[in-house]
């Protein structure tokens, strides 16, 4: 079983809606942390936030490679994630500077 061009993972269409599911997450969580202050509340609440969104939008995204793909081909799940957090902490650090 031979992996994907990297610049064909680098490239796809669902790399986009995570960058974009990232920044937006990345958004919320500031909000949220605004919100509470700071807290341990507010901590614990977008930990959550983050746990449930990331694994929902993987887990969409898995599905959606499984109904479209052949079930030999893996799902690049660790990419996908790995760009939802990467443009959360883009997000985050952006708002927190400007």
């Amino acid at each position: 079983m031979s992996k994907p061009p990297v610049s064909t993972v680098l490239m796809s269409q669902k790399n986009a809606v995570c960058a974009a599911s990232g920044l937006l997450m990345g958004q919320i969580v500031m909000g949220i942390s605004a919100f509470h202050n700071g807290s341990i509340v507010g901590l614990t609440l977008a930990l959550v936030f983050v746990l449930s969104g990331g694994a929902s939008l993987a887990l969409f995204l898995n599905h959606l490679h499984v109904e479209r793909r052949p079930r030999t081909e893996p799902a690049p799940i660790q990419a996908w994630l790995l760009t939802i957090g990467a443009a959360m902490v883009a997000s985050i650090w952006y708002g927190r500077f400007m």
